[in-house]
C-alpha cells in the first residue's frame, strides 16, 4: 500500500513536468473589499490628504512634515486612550476646539470639545465632548486619568471632573466666577473655586471640603511643596502644612505697581520656573534660586520672554499658539531656534492650552 501511494505522487509530478494540469485543488478566495478609508486613499488627491475616518483626514505640511487637521466629524476621531503606550512617549497639550464651526451647522461639530495632542505636533485625540457649554479651563492630573474642566452656558460655569478610565462626570459645582483648579502630585484631590470659595475635592473618599489655601491655575504642587505666582510674583508653601516657606517679588515699592503687575502668567511642571507679564514688561523667575530676570517689552519686536503661554520641564520649551514651539537656550531665552506649524484646520479656534505627562521624553518636545 505504501509503494502505491509513492507512484501515484510520481506519476503526478511527472505529469505536471510534462505540462499537464497541476492535480491539485484550488480555493479560490473573494477578493477583499476596500472600507471607505481604503477607497479614499486609493485616490490621488492635490493637497495630498490622507484619510483617518471615513469624513476626516490629515494633510502634511510641506515645510515641516507635521500634520495638519480636518475634523468635520469629531465622534469618528480616536480618542484618548490610557492603555494606547505610544500615546505617551512624548509629553501633551490638552485644548478646546470648536472642530466645525464655520463649516457646518450640525451643532455638536460646532460646539466645543477638549482635544490632545503630543507636543510634537502628531496623534490629536478627542478628550471630552459630552458637556454643552463654552471651555473656561482646563487642567489633566499628573497621572493623565483625570481631566478637570469648568466650562459656562446659560446656567452657570460649571466644574467637573472626567474620568478618562471609566468616562465617568463628576459635578463639582456650578457658580459663576472665574475658575480655578490645582491638581495633588499624587492625584488623589484637586482644589477648586467654586460660589467664590476654595475647595478640596478628595477623589479616594469622594469628600469635599472647604480650605483656605493659597492657590490658582498657574500654580504647581510637587516635591511636597506648593509654587502659586500671585500678581508680582511667586509664594512657595510647603503643601502638608500649608506653610508660607518663601517668596520672591519683582516689585520694587518705587515705581507704579501697573508696571509690574501681571496681566499673563504660567509655571513649568515642577514650579522651578515661573513667568509673568505686565503691560509693561516681562518676568521670568527662578523659584529654586529665588531670582529673575526680566526685559521691557518692546512694540513690533519679538522678546525674549515673549511666548512662554506653556512652559515646558525645565525651561527648555515652550509652546505658544496652534503651535508655535520654542526651543529655549541656555538663559532660557527666545532666540531664531523655534519651529512653527499650524495643527488646526476647521473650525474658528483652538484655545485654554495646559502641558501634561510632561516628564516623558526628558521634557523634550520632539524626539
Amino acid at each position: 500500500m505504501k509503494i502505491i501511494t509513492i507512484i501515484s505522487i510520481l506519476t503526478g509530478l511527472l505529469l505536471v513536468g510534462c505540462g499537464q494540469d497541476e492535480i491539485t485543488v484550488e480555493s479560490k478566495q473573494p477578493e477583499k473589499e476596500l472600507s471607505i478609508v481604503e477607497q479614499k486613499n486609493a485616490q490621488e488627491w492635490e493637497d495630498g490628504r490622507i484619510y483617518i475616518t471615513e469624513h476626516n483626514y490629515i494633510s502634511y505640511q510641506d515645510n515641516n512634515g507635521k500634520p495638519k487637521y480636518y475634523v468635520f466629524k469629531a465622534k469618528e476621531w480616536p480618542r484618548e486612550d490610557l492603555t494606547n503606550k505610544s500615546s505617551y512617549d512624548l509629553p501633551r497639550v490638552v485644548f478646546r476646539w470648536d472642530n466645525g464651526a464655520g463649516e457646518t451647522d450640525d451643532y455638536y461639530e460646532k460646539k466645543d470639545k477638549v482635544w490632545s495632542v503630543k507636543t510634537d505636533g502628531t496623534d490629536l485625540r478627542l478628550v471630552a465632548d459630552e458637556f454643552d457649554g463654552r471651555v473656561r479651563l482646563i487642567r489633566m492630573s499628573p497621572n493623565n486619568r483625570y481631566l478637570a474642566l469648568a466650562y459656562a452656558n446659560s446656567s452657570g460655569m460649571f466644574k467637573v471632573i472626567k474620568d478618562l478610565k471609566t468616562g465617568d462626570y463628576i459635578e463639582l459645582g456650578k457658580s459663576r466666577g472665574h475658575p480655578e483648579f490645582l491638581w495633588a502630585e499624587d492625584s488623589s484631590y484637586l482644589y477648586y473655586v467654586d460660589q467664590w470659595e476654595k475647595w478640596k475635592y478628595d477623589l479616594n473618599t469622594s469628600n469635599i471640603e472647604s480650605i483656605d489655601v493659597n492657590f490658582n491655575e498657574n500654580s504647581v504642587i510637587y516635591d511636597g511643596k506648593r509654587i502659586a505666582i500671585n500678581d508680582v510674583g511667586v509664594a512657595v508653601y510647603e503643601e502638608k502644612s500649608n506653610k508660607l516657606l518663601y517668596s520672591v517679588s519683582v516689585y520694587n515699592d518705587v515705581d507704579s505697581i501697573d508696571l509690574y503687575e501681571f496681566i499673563n502668567k504660567s509655571i513649568s511642571p515642577t514650579g522651578r520656573f515661573a513667568w509673568g507679564e505686565s503691560g509693561r514688561k516681562r518676568f521670568l523667575i527662578d523659584t529654586q534660586k529665588r531670582t529673575f530676570t526680566f526685559e521691557d517689552i518692546k512694540e513690533r519686536q519679538r522678546g525674549k520672554y515673549q511666548y512662554f503661554s506653556v512652559i515646558g520641564l525645565n525651561a527648555e520649551y515652550v509652546w505658544h499658539g496652534a503651535s508655535t514651539v520654542y526651543k529655549l537656550n541656555d538663559k532660557k531665552e527666545i532666540n531664531d531656534n523655534y519651529k512653527f506649524w499650524t495643527l488646526i484646520s476647521t473650525g474658528r479656534s483652538a484655545t485654554e492650552y495646559s502641558l501634561y505627562n510632561s516628564f516623558a521624553n526628558y521634557g523634550i518636545f520632539e524626539k
